[in-house]
């Protein structure tokens, strides 16, 4: 028992002999202690009935003096300390115990329990005298309940060291170990029982090496926070060390980092890939903030348009011509809404004013919370495929129009051979009709219309959209290849509605698409037959031309090749033609389906937005 806790009170001399003169004395004395306020005396005869009792000591236990006077100790005593307590007073009376001092619980008169400091002596005469047995009492709850919420945190702050993921050290101002988690067993693989109650050096592994202890102490001695990152190689993980200082001693918490350095280190590597693919690619790529400003170019951008990075960092693409910002702004809008742009092709322009041809595909850049920050556009110059493709399709027209010449000539010869007649006549005559020159007249028109035909399609035009409708430009190429087709033996059948609406288009470019379909159809049909030509309305938005031949039909494992460049099962065929007829298709934004059965006919149908 704690020597503090015994009371002033009682005589030194009486701790060691209880004679009857020594009992006289400090029962005179003891009799002033149960007036005092600060402990509480009670007088008990040996069955542990209370004879006496101070005042303070009714108040703490809420009963008044008399009414303690009439009752035992075990009513007093807490039921958990009964057993004890009598056992204890027992062996007093019977002089087993020259003194019993402990801590109980007590009750009071509403239940509650107290906490008591409790100090005991027998009182006996020398002679044959009763016995009796003096107490000193001193409340201590407040003392215990502090203890006891004490005891609680420290358990609590226990089980919260025990389930960090970071290994915990506690040490004092000495550098001694005083608290290690079972994180920290685990790290330095060693017993905490080991560990306790000696210091650092002599106790943690040699592998933490010297910036383990200096750090330590550094945050002892200038009471401040140290932290610091290391690889130790023969465990082979990176630790990160935080060393906070407190008037007690210190606490480390090791933190195993390897997994974050590895993300990290893959991270940079990650980064400078896509750095050195950016820098590098054949693609120009550029990308733009939120505000649609320039945040990074790559080499590739740099040589195609010829601004250094200074003037295009931090500002709007200067390559966009003033005419198409306002097209190109909204293709950036739609990015910035998470829509992918692929393939657009548009005009761009260097920065001597050169413009150029670009396929771009316009992507978000999206972050690590799925927010989008800005967009990357990828580009390609196609103006060289561009110029390739106007040279193929220039090509085609010619081969068009070298074949079509046969029937051209048979076309121009009939109405020059009326001329001719007409002519003669009236110079043989020597007056002529009215009637006959309006015949002149409408010979002379047909053979304008068959070459002003004729010169479209051959001479190379840039191409312009315009709204056009469908219908008189089908009536242009079927008049350009009636003459064929009546070499052929073959007729026209159109089912064209008059109120279709316009498709923007170019106009040239359809024409061409139209003849080598049409022309496909008749020399499909040697022997003579009949193409259908049907325009209707096919989807809200869509005009649909459908061209029907009755042909031999072309087999299936044909079929899946016609599109192929150099392609033809034709004698004389260039393999161009329906290659030029796809690319102006997509160029309309439109499509273009073949369907063919054998024996039976070919069926191209052409799908265009209107």
């Amino acid at each position: 028992m704690n020597d503090l806790l015994v009371s002033p009170f009682v005589p030194e001399q009486l701790k060691t002999k209880a004679d009857g003169t020594f009992s006289r004395m400090f029962v005179d004395l003891a009799l002033k202690s149960f007036a005092s306020p600060h402990t509480g005396s009670l007088l008990l005869d040996r069955d542990c009935n209370l004879l006496m009792a101070g005042e303070s000591l009714g108040k703490k236990l809420g009963y008044r003096t008399e009414e303690l006077e009439r009752m035992n100790l075990q009513t007093l005593v807490h039921p958990g300390e009964l057993l004890l307590c009598m056992h204890h007073m027992s062996q007093l009376v019977s002089g087993q115990l020259s003194r019993y001092e402990t801590e109980m619980r007590w009750l009071s008169a509403d239940g509650q329990t107290l906490w008591m400091s409790v100090y005991a002596v027998e009182l006996k005469d020398s002679g044959d005298g009763p016995a009796y047995i003096y107490m000193q009492t001193q409340d201590i709850t407040a003392q215990k309940d502090a203890e006891s919420a004490l005891q609680e945190s420290l358990i609590r702050m226990t089980s919260l060291l025990e389930t960090f993921a970071d290994a915990y050290i506690m040490l004092n101002r000495s550098g001694q170990l005083v608290y290690v988690n079972r994180n920290a067993e685990q790290l330095l693989q060693l017993n905490r029982e080991d560990m306790l109650g000696h210091g650092i050096r002599g106790t943690v592994p040699d592998w933490l090496g010297a910036s383990f202890y200096k750090a330590c102490w550094r945050a002892i001695e200038e009471s401040a926070p140290v932290f610091y990152q290391d690889y130790y190689p023969l465990v082979k993980k990176w630790l990160e060390v935080s060393c906070y200082p407190g008037k007690p001693g210190l606490s480390v918490f090791i933190r195993d980092v390897t997994r974050h350095k590895e993300q990290e280190e893959t991270l940079r590597a990650t980064k400078q890939q896509l750095d050195s693919m950016i820098e590098h690619a054949a693609d120009t790529i550029a990308i733009l903030d939120a505000d649609l400003r320039l945040t990074k170019v790559n080499k590739a951008f740099i040589d195609l348009f010829g601004y250094s990075e200074a003037e295009l960092l931090g500002e709007r693409p200067p390559n966009i011509p003033e005419e198409l910002w306002i097209e190109s702004e909204l293709l950036f809008r739609k990015a910035l809404q998470g829509k992918q742009i692929p393939s657009f092709e548009t005009k761009r322009k260097r920065k001597d004013g050169t413009p150029l041809d670009m396929s771009l595909t316009i992507s978000p850049v999206v972050g690590k919370d799925q927010d989008i920050s800005g967009i990357c556009i990828i580009g390609r110059d196609i103006s060289e495929s561009k110029a390739t493709e106007e040279l193929l399709r220039n090509s085609e027209k010619l081969s068009v129009a070298g074949q079509l010449a046969v029937g051209i000539a048979h076309e121009i010869r009939n109405p020059l051979t009326s001329l001719k007649g007409f002519t003669q006549f009236m110079k043989a005559a020597g007056h002529y009709k009215e009637h006959y020159l309006d015949i002149m007249s409408s010979e002379l028109t047909r053979i304008e219309h068959i070459i002003s035909e004729m010169l479209l399609l051959a001479k190379p035009r840039p191409a312009t959209f315009h709204y056009k409708r469908i219908g008189p430009i089908l009536a242009d190429v079927l008049s350009l290849l009636e003459a064929q087709a009546n070499l052929n033996s073959v007729s026209f059948k159109t089912r064209i509605k008059p109120d279709l609406p316009a498709v923007r288009c170019e106009e040239n470019q359809l024409k061409q698409l139209f003849i080598n379909i049409v022309k496909n159809a008749v020399e499909a049909m040697p022997l003579g037959g009949t193409v259908e030509i049907v325009a209707a309305l096919a989807e809200p938005g869509m005009l649909s031309i459908t061209f029907r031949d009755e042909g031999d039909g072309i087999p299936a494992e044909l079929l899946q090749r016609i599109s192929e460049p150099f392609y033809t099962t034709k004698e004389n065929g260039s393999g161009l033609g329906l290659m030029v007829s796809q690319k102006i298709v997509t160029e309309h934004k439109g499509r273009m389906a073949i369907a063919s059965e054998a024996g039976v006919g070919t069926t191209v149908t052409i799908t265009l937005p209107v």
